[in-house]
């Protein structure tokens, strides 16, 4: 982890199917840039305003810090500024992320049908078939982006069993869902002016580097064991109707609240091959934690299986830990670790086998810092919003014979029936046209205040729909039409918010 020299930032633009070198610029005032296992890490970089060369960053252009092919991302965000000093002060601030965010412009689509993209495979193969059907050979000409991708035999996949069922969910944030879920690595790398999809494990190097405020490797660390998301059983309502509906019930086994425990040392465990099972395999009590996934097209143990599996994985809780590095120490960034790997942390007493989620290395004047996150990513509330919105899709996406959906036809249908206020999600097809009003059911008796989740399943036509209790004097919500999932929440006034 030796001080490194502030890097060269190379200014890309992509013409003519390449992206072709602009300039080199090195007369920045500061930088930083993150590598992230399952995410696209950020970038940022401040230079005076009044600097010729500041003006050459541009948003949508492309930047590398230096000649590492990962180190490449796009400029999102440029953000100019002055201070109170005056002229002298002016700062343009650029910030973006890796080239993974360039999946961020699509959207995912089934080309044979209007139905679900679906797959059930090693996380590799579902991350490298879903960019290659999205955005890759098999997609349309106007939906590809320059990526080289290929996809390798099903024996030599790498990452865990994961089940894929999109619809109109945004193409990133379901790879980001599918690397953290099945345990891969992925980045996109910059070589011979192409871009090219890698995963990759990381390597077990617990042995052999220890960060810890007493091995001068550590300069700080905080420890956390969050359980805000968490849930280890999971019920998921399939097929059928009321009594003969099928309801699969999922388990994960107790294990100390998650945090796990070596059997040889006793100390703190974040590797699931060494833990040791705490008080009973079967969560209940206060130790159960339960959640529901309506999934009203599934129909198979399999699917059952899958779906429980991933719901699972993505509510678990998460042990993380978090640190600055020394400039100065044993260990060297990029030869003796790098992201992905598995190394032993030791903070206020706590001992870890952990594996490194991310680091960002910052440049200032005179200054080379590094930190580091370990541990799986906690979910934001974002994140959560995310998760419940793609069960949403995934429950609304049905024949209109499920019992969990009730859809209306725009504009022949206006308002809803007092029998329909045991749905928890209404869908809507047919055309706005310039404009159309839905009133829904309020009874201020029996319902009092309630959230929908409203799935607007091609709705055609240039206007908006009006969702409205027709109460007086309350808030109405106007909806764009289109296919999306939005979860709106009518309260005991009448009136109607989206909480999108």
């Amino acid at each position: 982890m030796s001080y490194k020299e502030k890097p060269q930032i190379k200014l890309y633009k992509y013409e003519n199917s390449a992206f072709i070198l602009q300039a080199i610029i090195d007369d920045y005032q500061e930088c930083s840039f993150e590598r992230n296992l399952y995410q696209a890490g950020t970038f940022t970089i401040s230079i005076n305003y009044n600097i010729p060369n500041s003006q050459l960053f541009q948003r949508g252009l492309f930047v590398q810090f230096g000649n590492d092919s990962y180190d490449f991302g796009e400029i999102i965000t440029i953000n100019d500024s002055i201070s109170e000093d005056g002229k002298g002060s002016q700062i343009r601030t650029i910030t973006g992320y890796d080239a993974r965010y360039i999946l961020k412009r699509r959207v995912i689509k089934n080309m044979n049908s209007n139905g679900l993209w679906t797959m059930t495979a090693k996380g590799e193969l579902c991350l490298r078939n879903l960019i290659k059907d999205q955005c890759g050979e098999n997609a349309e000409e106007k939906r590809r982006l320059p990526i080289n991708n290929i996809i390798p035999a099903s024996e030599e996949a790498l990452g865990k069993e994961y089940s894929v069922s999109e619809q109109f969910t945004n193409l990133y944030e379901v790879c980001k869902t599918i690397a953290t879920q099945s345990e891969i690595g992925w980045r996109v790398a910059l070589e011979n002016g192409e871009l090219t999809l890698v995963i990759y494990n990381g390597v077990d190097r617990s042995t052999e580097v220890k960060f810890s405020t007493d091995y001068n490797s550590l300069k700080n660390g905080s420890f956390s064991d969050s359980s805000e998301s968490f849930a280890n059983s999971i019920y998921i309502g399939g097929k059928g109707q009321n009594e003969d509906r099928d309801i699969y019930e999922g388990e994960k086994d107790v294990v100390d609240s998650y945090v796990l425990v070596s059997k040889s040392t006793n100390k703190l465990m974040v590797d699931e091959k060494n833990f040791l099972v705490m008080n009973h395999d079967i969560p209940q009590g206060l130790d159960r934690y339960e959640a529901y996934d309506n999934q009203s097209s599934m129909t198979t143990e399999e699917e059952y299986s899958n779906e429980a599996f991933n719901m699972l994985s993505q509510y678990s809780q998460t042990v993380t830990m978090n640190g600055n590095g020394l400039a100065k120490s044993p260990y060297i960034y990029g030869e003796q670790y790098n992201i992905g790997d598995y190394i032993t942390l030791e903070i206020n007493n706590k001992s870890a086998v952990i594996q490194i989620l991310s680091i960002t290395e910052h440049w200032g004047w005179n200054t080379y810092d590094l930190q580091f996150s370990f541990g799986k990513p906690v979910n934001t509330l974002s994140d959560q919003l995310q998760i419940i919105l793609r069960q949403i899709q995934k429950a609304s996406n049905k024949t209109e014979s499920t019992n969990s959906v009730k859809y209306y036809t725009i504009p022949d249908e206006t308002e809803m029936q007092k029998a329909d206020v045991t749905y928890n999600t209404i869908g809507f097809t047919g055309n706005v046209g310039s404009g159309a009003t839905f009133k829904l059911y309020l009874d201020d008796e029996k319902t009092g205040a309630k959230s929908y989740h409203v799935y607007l399943k091609q709705l055609a036509g240039e206007g908006k729909l009006t969702l409205t209790t027709g109460k007086a004097g309350a808030t109405d919500l106007l909806l764009d039409s289109g296919t999306y999932v939005t979860i709106i929440y009518v309260d005991e006034e009448g009136n109607v918010y989206n909480y999108r």
